[in-house]
Parts: structure tokens; C-alpha cells; sequence
């Protein structure tokens, strides 16, 4: 009997396994196809080679029988150019060979099964990939550029002849570097593979649900057995295609991150999605029930359907132009969201309740504060405190069936977001999104499209971080241009166009908060600002020329600084020349002047220092349009600002010159403090006269607000303001 074991039954005669007396060693079924395919490809590359170095050898005995003008450059331009007859584009045999050594691999082992080819083709990209590594930032560019190529135009069987091409090039110019003779083994050398190794699809039971990893043995019918049952479920999973395959009867596809985790707390790992918890769930239900007790009647729906007409909302949140006065038929969430934040704190003040409302102003401040995207601690437990503040009075204020288990998983939104991070990060308004995107694709409706269009999709996603993790690791950047044609978009957030010192983002959220830090205009802009969306140079009017020009007086304490009329009397003069912004992205904010899209967007807030110097007082404001404009102050030592501002060190105090302005007409407070317990403050409804205080830096800029329009019972027009939750995504 052998005492060989049945697993190596083989004989490899390769060069590593013939180095013994026997001239052969016995090894695995699949270590033996995979040797006899290194063996294969190192012959193909060992002809390559040896073919390229005779075509050398011609070309370097070639004589030059003249040395007329030019004979040179031709001669060169032999040797080196893609298309010289030295050396053939197309070596026939070399590229069949290579093609039949990937894709058909030995034809004795036709029987084995579909595991085992795939790792043996995931053993030979592993191969390739350690034969042809990065050392080079060009040859770096020329990997990433291929595979991004490939997968916005070429089909897999095009981008092995791209491939091929490339390689034949860089044969040419005599590089040291080949590219993998696959196109999964490029994906791999590039990280670009990473981006779908996630994916898996699964086997689903109709009956019971139950999910078998398509990898995995699946049988042909559900072995689950049901809670209480006697036999297994016995659903049939799988089913004959038109081919005579055995194909899933229904199949599921899924990425996630989770697969990698070896332990998961499925409790805890569970996430409350805060659009439906929020938004879906308690404003519609109270809704019902405010109807049902005749709290709200259809006078009401008809005076609040008029209020809505006249407010102003900010443009990341919906106008509800007619929902309102249809009691709120067929909302969706994005809609109640703008309800809850928006419209309710001023529509049902005189509508409901002193303690119905009360208690309804405690689920709104909670909302205020979740939905931010950048939120702390802090405001995470006051937000908890709010919603166990507004449950506890539900069950008071109305009958025991008001609860429901979604209001009872507004509590464990603490939770939730303490273990995952603010609601932006998991909430589903991004995935309903996508649904639009998912209808509108055309497919050719046949098996297996789902896992084509989910690997395409996230490729596509991730395309973006591919680029910017080329450039952030080499220094071609001439090469951006190029590999952005190749991506659906990219913002290149890294690249600021102004020379400026190095961000910091506390310091910036304090020139916003208090208007104490002293802030010029020039300071440093968040990297969400870049590129800076220019629209037009033109000249200021002169009438808001007299501010700017006062502006920069008082910023710079200097009154020797003179009108632009005057430039030949004195060379301090600030210049009238300004390049207008479409918009500006203000850590995920975009604000816009009035012009550029009606008034939504253009409705902000800043604080200032009150006339008598000890309150804070937050002004309401709307901006005409935003700015950048160049002032280099006299060489004073007041001019220079202080490096407790700038963060910057002595050897880099460098005046910069662009200032970011936004030009907002101001309205004027009104001493009303009705509606100070829902947040809502009340001004009067024209702008106060312009001065210097019209000239913002965007800096300074607090966040956005919607107004409404309201008239008195004494027929007084007053405006009213609702300050929305500050977004700053970091």
C-alpha cells in the first residue's frame, strides 16, 4: 500500500519540484496546475524579453548612412516612438498563448469544480501581483489609469488586449514593469478589487426567509425548521434555468463592512433608523389624533395652509406649498422632517393647545438637536431629555393607546447614536434617494444582473477615493485632470486655489459663535470651500463701496486708508474691484446672495455685540450676494493680525490678500418674547439702513433661518424667524 497520501497523488516536474533524485515531487491536484502555469507565464515573459532584446540588437546595428539635418532626431525617433518597424505591435503567438494560460488553465482538469477554479485564478493574480509591484509613481499612474479606463469604457475582454498594449509599450521603452495579464489581477495590484470584496449573494427560502451563502453548500430545499414545527420548512430553493442550470429561485445581494467582523451583537448592532423613529412615525400619528379630538378643524387647516404660502424655507429643506391645507395627505418623510422643524412651531401656536403644544415644542427641540451632523455629548443627553419629557406627558395627556413601540425606541436613540455617530451617518434619506437612481436604470434583463449593477455601483462610488488617494501618495499632479475624466465627479476639497495658513476648525466655529474673536475676512476658509464656485468680476456699486471701504477701516484700524477716486493722492487705497461667488460651501452649508436662486439659501443669522456692549444679540439678515475682494493694509503692526488668531507661526506671518465677504441687508429685532419658549423670534419686516456692518465676512456667518409673515389681530405685520439646526459636516 502507498504510503503517499491520497491528496498528493500528483507528480510536478517543475523547477522547483524536480530538484531531488526522482527528478519529480508528488503534490496537490491544484498546486500542480498552479505551478505548471508559473512555469507557462515565465516562459511566455522569458520570450518576451529575449524577442525585445534582438529587436535592440537591430535597431542599435542599424547604420546611418548620412548625417544630413534631422538624421538624428529621425534615428531617435525610431528607437523610440510606439509605432517603429523594429519591433511588431502584434506578437500573434504571445498573446493567444497569454490568453489561453489565464483563462483555460489545464484542459485535463475540465471536471473539477467551480471552488476550486476560482481560487486557482485568485492564486494566479496573487502571483502576477507579486511579479509587478508599484515602485514607481509613474508606473503607479499607469496601473490606476488603466483600470479606471477599463471600467468606464472597455469590457473585460477589451481590457485585455488594453493590457496587452500597454505592456508592449512599456517593452518598448525598455521599463522594468509589466502590468498583470488580467484584468482582476490589475484590480488587485490597485486596490480597486478592495472596493467589492464585500459583496455576497445569497439563497433565500420563500417560505421562512432563511439565507444560504451562495459560497457555502446549498441545499436543494430550506432545512430551517420553524418555531414549534415538527419537520423543516422544505421549500424548494432552487430551480432549472432555460440553460439546464440550477439556479436560485429568489436571491439576495448584500455589502457590508459586518462581513469582516468576526462578532456581532445583533442587539445592539441593530440601528433605529431616526427617519422613520422621527419623521414617519409620532408627527403623523399625532397628527390623527389631533383631527380625531377636533383639535385642528378644516378653518384651521385653511389659516395655516395661508401663513405657509408666505414663508421663506432654507433650500435643504422641503416646501410643503399645499399639503398643509389637505391635512397632510400622502407626506413623505422629507416632508414631515420640514414640518416638525419648520412649519409647526409657528403654524400651530394658535391652533392647539396651551399643553398640547407645550408638549409637542419638547419632541420638536429634541429633532433640533439629533439631526445635526455634527453633535456632542452634551446635546445628545439634552435631546434624550426632551423625548422621555414629551412620552411621559403623551400618556397624560391623551389615552394609553398613543404610545406605540416606535414612540418607546425614541429613548434608545441615545443609544444609538453613542455607538454609531450622528443620524447622517445610518438615516435613510440617502438610500431613498438612490431608489430614483435604481428605477431610472436600464437593464437587458437577464440572470445575475444584480450583482453586476451592485459591483458597477460601488466601483463608481469609490472611484473618487481611488484619485484621491493617488494623488495624496505621489506628487503627479499634472495627472489629475486626466483621471478626473474618468470619475462621475470629483471635488478636489484638498487643492485650495489661495495660499493661506493651515485650517483649524475650532478656531473657525468661534469666529462664528462669538462675536468677540476678532475676525478681518482673510483668515482661513474649511477645505468644503474649494474650489471657490467664481462667477464674474465687475465693479462695486458706490453706494456699498462707502461700507466696504469704512469696513476695512475699522477691521484694520486705520483711517489713512482712502477712497479708489483718490488712489493718486495716497497709495492706501482700497480698490472697488470685486469677483462675485454663484455660492459658497461652508463646512457642508451653502449659502447664496439673493439673486441666485429667489430668496431660499439666502436667510442667515450672525451675532453681534449688543449698543451697550454686554449682551450678544444674534441678527437676522438676508445676503445679497457673496464676494471675494484683495486689500493689503499699510505695513503697520496693527494691520498684521495677532497669531493667537491666525495659528500661524512668526516665520509664516504672511499678509494674505483675499477676503471673503458676504454683503447682507440687516433686519431690525423686535423686543417681542411671545414665541421665545418655541425658538421663534420676531423682527420687523423691512431691513434696518446699510453700514459697514453690511460687509460679513463669511466667517462669521451663524446659520440659516426660514421666516413667515404673520399679521396681528391689530392688523401689525411682523416677520417671524425660525433659526434651523447649524449643519457643519466634518
Amino acid at each position: 500500500m502507498s504510503t503517499i497520501p491520497e491528496l498528493y497523488n500528483k507528480k510536478c516536474h517543475c523547477a522547483g519540484c524536480s530538484q531531488n533524485n526522482l527528478g519529480y515531487s508528488f503534490v496537490a491536484r491544484r498546486t500542480t496546475q498552479r505551478h505548471n502555469k508559473r512555469a507557462r507565464l515565465n516562459a511566455i515573459r522569458c520570450e518576451r524579453d529575449m524577442s525585445t532584446q534582438r529587436n535592440i540588437m537591430e535597431v542599435d546595428d542599424e547604420p546611418i548612412l548620412t548625417h544630413q539635418p534631422g538624421a538624428l532626431e529621425e534615428s531617435y525617433t525610431q528607437t523610440n516612438s510606439p509605432v517603429w518597424e523594429g519591433a511588431s505591435m502584434s506578437d500573434t503567438e504571445d498573446v493567444s498563448v497569454t490568453n489561453d494560460a489565464i483563462s483555460n488553465g489545464d484542459n485535463d482538469d475540465s471536471g473539477s469544480n467551480s471552488n476550486e477554479i476560482s481560487e486557482d485564478k485568485s492564486e494566479d493574480d496573487v502571483i502576477e501581483l507579486n511579479d509587478n509591484e508599484l515602485n514607481s509613481e509613474v508606473h503607479r499612474f499607469i496601473a490606476t489609469f488603466v483600470v479606471m479606463f477599463a471600467s468606464r469604457y472597455v469590457v473585460d475582454k477589451g481590457a485585455v488586449v488594453l493590457i496587452e498594449f500597454i505592456n508592449k509599450l512599456l517593452t518598448i521603452y525598455e521599463q522594468d514593469f509589466q502590468l498583470p495579464l488580467s484584468l482582476p489581477g490589475l484590480q488587485r495590484m490597485t486596490g480597486f478589487s478592495a472596493m467589492t470584496k464585500g459583496i455576497k449573494k445569497f439563497f433565500v427560502c420563500q417560505d421562512c426567509h432563511k439565507m444560504y451563502e451562495e459560497s457555502a453548500s446549498v441545499p436543494s430545499h430550506c432545512d430551517f425548521v420553524k418555531l414549534g414545527a415538527r419537520s423543516s420548512c422544505n421549500c424548494q430553493l432552487t430551480k432549472t434555468s432555460a440553460s439546464g442550470a440550477l439556479v436560485a429561485k429568489r436571491s439576495y445581494l448584500y455589502q457590508s463592512a459586518l462581513h469582516r467582523l468576526g462578532y456581532l451583537d445583533l442587539v445592539r448592532g441593530t440601528i433605529i433608523d431616526p427617519m422613520h423613529n422621527l419623521f414617519l412615525g409620532t408627527p403623523k400619528r399625532l397628527m390623527d389624533r389631533w383631527i380625531k379630538d377636533e383639535d385642528i378643524q378644516d378653518g384651521d387647516f385653511a389659516a395655516m395652509q395661508k401663513t405657509a404660502e408666505t414663508m421663506i424655507v432654507p433650500g435643504g429643506y422641503t416646501s410643503l406649498n399645499s399639503k398643509i391645507g389637505k391635512q397632510f395627505s400622502y407626506m413623505k418623510a422629507d416632508k414631515w422632517k420640514s414640518w416638525v422643524l419648520v412649519y409647526s412651531p409657528v403654524l400651530l401656536k394658535d391652533v392647539l393647545a396651551k399643553d398640547r403644544f407645550e408638549n409637542w415644542i419638547n419632541f420638536v427641540d429634541a429633532c433640533r438637536l439629533l439631526i445635526k451632523p455634527t453633535i456632542t455629548f452634551d446635546e445628545v443627553n439634552t435631546a434624550h431629555q426632551f423625548l422621555q419629557t414629551f412620552c411621559t406627558r403623551c400618556d397624560e395627556l391623551y389615552n394609553a393607546e398613543i404610545l406605540t413601540c416606535n414612540m418607546h425606541l425614541h429613548l434608545h436613540l441615545r443609544d444609538t447614536i453613542r455607538d454609531f455617530g450622528p443620524v447622517y451617518s445610518y438615516w435613510l434619506f440617502g438610500f431613498e434617494r438612490f431608489n430614483g437612481l435604481l428605477k431610472n436604470l436600464k437593464t437587458n434583463r437577464k440572470i445575475g444582473f444584480e450583482e453586476t449593477f451592485m459591483k458597477k455601483f460601488i466601483e463608481d462610488v469609490h472611484k473618487d477615493d481611488l484619485v484621491n488617494s493617488f494623488l495624496q501618495s505621489t506628487r503627479q499632479t499634472s495627472a489629475f485632470p486626466l483621471l478626473t475624466k474618468l470619475t462621475s465627479s470629483f471635488t478636489p476639497a484638498t487643492i485650495p486655489s489661495i495660499r493661506q495658513c493651515t485650517f483649524h476648525l475650532q478656531s473657525f466655529v468661534e469666529a462664528s459663535e462669538d462675536p468677540n474673536v476678532l475676525v478681518k475676512g482673510n483668515e482661513p476658509l474649511p477645505p468644503s470651500a474649494f474650489p471657490l464656485s467664481l462667477k464674474s468680476t465687475t465693479t462695486m456699486s458706490d453706494i456699498h463701496y462707502v461700507h466696504l471701504l469704512q469696513y476695512y477701516k475699522v477691521a484694520y484700524n486705520n483711517e489713512q486708508l482712502v477712497h479708489f477716486q483718490q488712489a493718486s493722492e495716497s497709495p492706501y487705497f482700497v480698490d472697488n474691484t470685486i469677483t462675485l461667488l454663484k455660492y459658497i460651501n461652508i463646512l457642508g452649508q451653502v449659502y447664496k446672495g439673493k439673486g441666485e436662486s429667489g430668496s431660499r439659501g439666502s436667510l442667515v443669522q450672525a451675532k453681534f455685540i449688543g449698543s451697550t456692549g454686554e449682551h450678544i444679540i444674534a441678527y437676522t439678515g438676508q445676503i445679497q450676494y457673496i464676494f471675494t475682494h484683495s486689500f493689503t493694509p499699510p505695513p503697520t503692526s496693527s494691520s498684521l493680525t495677532p497669531l493667537l488668531r491666525t495659528h500661524c507661526r512668526p516665520t509664516q506671518l504672511l499678509h494674505n490678500s483675499q477676503h471673503t465677504f458676504a454683503f447682507i441687508k440687516w433686519s431690525t429685532p423686535k423686543n417681542d418674547k411671545s414665541r421665545e419658549y418655541e425658538h421663534v423670534e420676531t423682527c420687523f419686516p423691512t431691513f434696518s439702513p446699510d453700514d459697514f456692518q453690511c460687509v460679513l465676512p463669511v466667517h462669521r456667518i451663524m446659520l440659516e433661518v426660514a421666516t413667515a409673515e404673520h399679521t396681528t389681530r391689530r392688523k401689525v405685520k411682523k416677520m417671524l424667524v425660525i433659526p434651523l439646526p447649524k449643519k457643519q459636516y466634518i
